[in-house]
């Protein structure tokens, strides 16, 4: 006769292994937050196709007028694709903090003989034991993880958002310089035509007519050389926004791009980037992961596993036998010395790390705040020197001209003159809006 199975109960076993878990929601919730005080807002996590179907009518929405600098940011945040990959590290890092809160699941044996008309059968259980001591150490160490990929997703959409405006800026300036080189570009067109009738009439030398040729075609390549970068700047932007297809055949606004002094001074903005900055904070989280991950390998180097085990035997015609054991690992061969030095390297590993962090901080705040200054005194001399300058010589060439004291070809070289300085003028304001962008970035938070 074989013995019944022998019912073991593990209701004791759920209890002592509580999950207790933090929403992905909450997680993605503490970006937000911290991103929002940074002036980054409104966040999306695209989880559905209901939530992407969602983002596309959003898209559409904004793309449907002139796109502003606000509206690129906007949707770079809810539809660029690396940084909803990002955000998946928020999902990783918290299925492993709840990971870290449950205790490993039981082992159930079973087995039977046979033999001269006896039959005996088995049931065991193994409970990992001491694995429910190192609980509170694991859900330390995967508290930390989660916090530290908390703070490296924020630094990602800070860091995109700082890359969307300058994509936005380039688009905006490269768009705004062709617009501008088409005046140049015929005012070229112009010179020839004219120097081609000249030339025909005996009033222009061949060698003067060859240098009015060959200027032309320079300004013919410039032209597509511009249309070659605006193409370029564009695509770089719809990257950035995620877009594709007939998203991608959005106009700008023409808004005027402004030059604003900035109002602040490098004094403090070294301390205020070393306590904003989110990849600072995600380094210091990253020192704590690895002092928390040393001390959990000190504590288990000698015995990190001990296991219980019950049996229960019954044989044909014997009462039923039971049996509780123990196991536990004798530190002969492996003393977890290995172990210990190891996570004692990753911590110092990240130490220096830290340093190094803050070291580099420091000089990206100089180097920002010296590269906005410099480049908004280079603007503001094109906008109130270069571009007036050269806008009162077309002026009085064009009494000249009235007046018969200078020729056409003066006056056509003065309109490129005015209008290749409104150019420049418009290049340096990109790079002060540019330059913005990075220190604000570089400081964590706005100018």
């Amino acid at each position: 006769m074989v013995a019944k199975t022998v019912s073991v109960s593990l209701a004791a076993l759920f209890i002592l292994s509580g999950c207790s878990a933090i929403s992905q929601k909450e997680a993605f919730d503490s970006v937000n937050q911290l991103t929002a005080e940074q002036g980054v807002k409104n966040l999306q996590w695209i989880k559905t196709s209901q939530e992407a179907k969602s983002v596309d009518e959003s898209v559409r929405a904004l793309l449907s007028k002139p796109l502003t600098q606000e509206d690129a940011l906007r949707i770079m945040l809810i539809n660029n694709r690396a940084l909803q990959q990002s955000y998946e590290h928020i999902g990783i890092a918290q299925s492993e903090l709840v990971e870290a809160g449950l205790m490993r699941n039981p082992l159930l044996g079973y087995s039977i003989g046979r033999g001269n008309g006896v039959s005996t059968s088995t049931i065991s259980v193994e409970i990992a034991f001491l694995d429910l001591l190192w609980i509170p150490l694991r859900r330390e160490l995967g508290g930390l993880a989660l916090e530290e990929a908390i703070l490296t997703v924020g630094d990602s959409v800070l860091r995109s958002a700082r890359d969307a405006k300058k994509s936005y800026i380039d688009a905006r300036v490269s768009e705004e310089k062709v617009l501008l080189y088409g005046p140049i570009l015929k005012s070229h067109e112009a010179s020839l035509q004219l120097a081609a009738r000249q030339y025909t009439a005996g009033n222009l030398s061949k060698r003067d007519m060859l240098r009015i040729q060959e200027s032309y075609e320079r300004a013919r390549i410039e032209s597509i050389k511009l249309s070659r970068q605006n193409a370029t700047a564009r695509e770089a932007l719809n990257k950035t926004l995620g877009l594709y297809g007939e998203q991608t055949y959005y106009t700008l606004s023409t808004e005027p791009l402004k030059r604003i002094e900035p109002a602040v001074s490098e004094s403090g903005l070294e301390k205020r980037a070393i306590a904003n900055r989110l990849d600072m904070r995600s380094a210091m989280k990253s020192v704590d992961y690895a002092a928390a991950q040393a001390g959990y390998s000190e504590k288990t180097r000698f015995v990190d596993e001990l296991e219980l085990s019950l049996e229960s035997e019954k044989t044909t015609g014997e009462k039923r036998f039971n049996t509780f054991g123990i196991k536990l690992p004798i530190p002969v061969f492996d003393f977890g010395q290995a172990r210990v030095s190891k996570a004692q390297a990753i911590y110092n590993q990240s130490v220096h790390r830290l340093y190094e962090q803050a070291v580099n901080i420091r000089s990206e705040v100089r180097e920002g705040y010296a590269h906005l200054r410099y480049t908004y005194d280079i603007a503001h001399s094109y906008d109130e020197v270069i571009v007036q300058t050269n806008q009162q010589i077309l002026e009085e060439t064009q009494l000249m001209y009235n007046g018969m004291l200078d020729g056409i070809y003066e006056l056509l070289e003065d309109q490129r003159r005015a209008v290749e300085a409104k150019m420049e003028a418009l290049d340096a304001q990109g790079e002060v809006q540019k330059a913005q962008a990075d220190l604000e970035y570089t400081i964590g938070g706005k100018l």
